[in-house]
């Protein structure tokens, strides 16, 4: 996927990532170093994808009837 595409959704500080995962700051700062989860650096703040964060929790879906 470009670049462009990925930041097509809009971007989320990391407080906000982490409210829209229900997770706590810590784990995205993990993922975000491991290289599991793009992010760039706008000024002071990190920005994380808003669709990186749909991809990451399909990703890990569990159960039900999905494809």
């Amino acid at each position: 996927m470009k670049r462009e595409e990925l930041v097509g959704d809009g971007l989320l500080g990391v407080e906000e990532a982490a409210d829209f995962l229900g997770v706590r700051r810590s784990l995205l700062y993990v993922l975000m170093g491991r290289r599991e989860l793009p992010w760039t650096k706008i000024g002071r703040r990190r920005l994380i994808p808003r669709r990186a964060l749909v991809e990451l929790a399909a990703r890990e879906l569990r159960g039900g009837d999905h494809e």
